[in-house]
């Protein structure tokens, strides 16, 4: 019986992309029949378009312009690691033909990003498994809402499309919490697929950067604290500071920083693997870091500047609290990272998310 995988595949996000590959070779390591269903959110196609100006504002148009190659070569990047290293199904599907996948596949798993978050997909439902004619096919793994709260307007349908699932499995506490809320339904807490991987998995397929004694930084939220934090660390270890995500406008912002703007996949890894110090704010540089001990510092903070529950849930389970940065005062070089007790608690949490994966699949 074959699998299908619907999930944020195409979005040009290293982390996207990076849990798609993990579910899906975890699985097929496993013996499983899985694909990953190419479906293509209009509203997320429209969003990673190289060059677009509609609803953006002249100063973002111009930005867009100067960045267009940059742009261009990372999304090339992308297409290139998706096509050679993800199983996708031959057929592409849309909103207009999705139903037809119930032809294909036995069982469906939506996850492990934000897949519950309406904001993300412009409230796509086939993320919610809608096109699914059976509710014991309906699964999901580790997905996320990403939202503490659901707007009143969406509520009724939320509670109606998760109310058809046979079986969850969420990856925050707090998304626990809101499934409960709405449904009543109690949920598995399972690992970012990331984390269904080891160390050595991902070494194989990372990039040795061609530089040493550097500081990384990876931030996808703004933020005043992360550029600062970086350059007193680098004046304390005398490491040079470089930046993945950077673009034209950042590096003329940023003189000292050198600006990666289009690395692979591939690279993305290498970068982390061979950091000396890393800065973030992201869930999975968090991630990465603490897969690859890392000497890390953390801004847990999301884009309107409160907590971010995805990060302060897996520093609480690594006990790795400590990495966490709030001012310039927190740049510290003895913190205490104990990476054995990290491993060993993320090895009963993959194992616990792999028993509920081989429990869904061998029905």
């Amino acid at each position: 019986m074959r699998t299908g995988i619907i999930t944020f595949h195409r979005a040009i996000n290293y982390g996207a992309i990076l849990q798609t590959y993990a579910l899906q070779k975890k699985m097929i390591d496993k013996g499983y029949a899985v694909e990953v269903i190419d479906y293509r959110c209009e509203h997320m196609e429209n969003f990673y378009k190289t060059l677009t100006f509609k609803g953006k504002s002249l100063k973002q148009g111009v930005r867009g312009l100067l960045n267009f190659y940059y742009t261009y070569k990372k999304k090339k990047h992308f297409r290139r690691f998706l096509n050679d290293n993800i199983r996708l199904s031959d057929m592409v599907y849309t909103k207009s033909n999705i139903q037809d996948s119930n032809k294909v596949y036995g069982q469906f798993i939506t996850g492990s990003d934000q897949v519950f978050n309406y904001a993300c997909s412009n409230f796509d439902t086939s993320y919610f498994l809608d096109f699914v004619t059976k509710p014991n096919k309906k699964l999901s793994y580790a997905a996320s809402f990403g939202i503490n709260e659901i707007p009143p307007k969406y509520l009724d349908d939320y509670k109606n499309l998760l109310s058809s699932f046979d079986k969850f499995s969420i990856r925050e506490m707090k998304g626990q919490d809101l499934l409960y809320k709405l449904t009543q339904r109690r949920s598995e807490l399972s690992v970012d697929p990331v984390f269904l991987l080891e160390k050595e998995d991902w070494l194989r397929i990372a990039k040795k950067p061609n530089m040493e004694r550097y500081i990384l930084i990876y931030k996808l939220n703004a933020s005043d604290l992360i550029y600062d934090f970086a350059r007193k660390l680098a004046n304390k270890t005398k490491c040079k500071i470089i930046s993945l995500n950077f673009d034209f406008v950042d590096e003329l912002k940023n003189r000292g920083i050198k600006g990666i703007m289009s690395a692979s996949v591939e690279e993305f890894l290498g970068y982390f693997a061979y950091a000396d110090y890393v800065v973030t704010n992201s869930f999975h540089g968090t991630a990465f870091s603490i897969i690859f001990h890392k000497e890390f510092y953390v801004e847990a903070l999301q884009k309107d500047f409160k907590p971010n529950d995805r990060v302060e849930s897996l520093l609480k389970i690594t006990n790795l609290q400590s990495c966490k940065i709030n001012s310039l005062d927190d740049c510290v070089l003895s913190l205490n990272r104990d990476f054995s007790f990290s491993d060993a608690q993320l090895k009963t949490e993959r194992l616990n998310s792999l028993k509920y994966l081989e429990s869904i699949l061998n029905e």
